[in-house]
């Protein structure tokens, strides 16, 4: 399984060509000063996405730790890091294979992954990330998972016919030649294998996704809501203030038409007074009026902004689905 999955094998190469993983670049494993193996894979993923591009660079830094035991138990941790897709510098991939025996001829492997945050992007744009790697990892995982099986189903049946032993044998050996060199390991196996468990699990952490985009909806209808409330009681307000300076037209005309009957009565400083106090209280209303129009002017804008944002994530969601 180790062979198969960490090397240069026809199996990896194979399950490379189906997920469009081209340009595979390699490094032997390399002993760090800890004692843990390293190597690093380079390669190119097709994507043909209208929101994460054509394809994309990546890089997999595969770490064998040194508790490993050669033919009884292996830890490798695979942190996969993308180049080319949007907001790619705020996260990465982590992927745990545990590999464990269950009998002389059969292993268990064990995967689990996590996705790492370098910084915090805002949320409607985690949600994207998280929702596009999530089920990227799963449909990866998947098809992982039918490739071993059906290679199982292969190494069993030719095992099974003796005609085709020979050619296994053949096959087998003629990979050991070709394949790169496995790491060597220690024979005895770790006592402190047994606290490793998973990080998560990939369709708890879809449906978490798909709660949380529930959450997010809902809270942005509510904000919408508010909005249009504001809206409405800013509207009535200016309505009040538009009936207010017509009313308050009519009752400078009547006033005019009054003082013009009875300029013998009222002296013209009065007059003039009241002219002025008539003035300051029509200023007072046009510039109450302005203010209302600016906050109506930032409502509005505001409320476009949101369903502009909106409209981005419907169609973001309905291109990956």
């Amino acid at each position: 399984m180790f062979e198969l999955l960490f090397t240069s094998s026809r199996f990896i190469q194979r399950f490379y060509n189906s997920r469009n993983i081209i340009d595979v670049v390699s490094t032997p494993w390399n002993v760090e000063p800890g004692g843990d193996q390293l190597k690093t894979i380079t390669y190119t993923v097709i994507l043909n996405n209208p929101i994460t591009g054509k394809s994309t660079a990546a890089t997999e830094k595969q770490i064998l730790y040194k508790e490993s035991r050669e033919a009884q138990f292996y830890l490798v941790d695979a942190e996969v890091q993308t180049h080319d897709v949007p907001y790619h510098d705020y996260f990465y991939t982590l992927n745990r294979y545990c590999i464990i025996p269950s009998s002389k001829q059969k292993c268990r492997l064990r995967v689990s992954t996590d996705l790492k945050y370098r910084k915090q992007p805002w949320a409607i744009i985690k949600s994207l990330i998280e929702k596009n790697s999530w089920s990227s990892l799963e449909d990866y995982f998947r098809k992982l998972e039918s490739d071993l099986i059906m290679e199982e189903s292969i190494l069993n049946q030719s095992i099974e016919d003796p005609g085709k032993l020979s050619g296994l044998r053949r096959r087998r050996r003629t990979f050991n030649r070709t394949a790169e060199t496995v790491p060597k390991l220690s024979s005895q196996r770790s006592s402190g294998d047994g606290g490793l468990d998973a990080k998560g699990d990939i369709t708890g952490k879809k449906k978490e996704i798909e709660n949380y985009n529930t959450t997010l909806i809902v809270a942005m209808s509510i904000f919408l809501l508010l909005l249009v409330l504001l809206n409405v009681t800013l509207f009535l307000k200016l309505s009040r203030i538009e009936h207010a300076a017509q009313s308050f037209y009519r009752l400078h005309l009547q006033e005019e038409k009054s003082l013009n009957l009875a300029s013998d009565v009222v002296s013209r400083a009065e007059n003039s007074q009241k002219n002025k106090d008539q003035a300051h209280r029509l200023k007072g209303v046009l510039r109450d009026s302005i203010v209302m129009l600016e906050e109506l002017k930032s409502s509005l804008i505001m409320l476009q902004r949101t369903f502009d944002l909106l409209n981005k994530n419907k169609t973001g969601m309905a291109v990956e689905s």
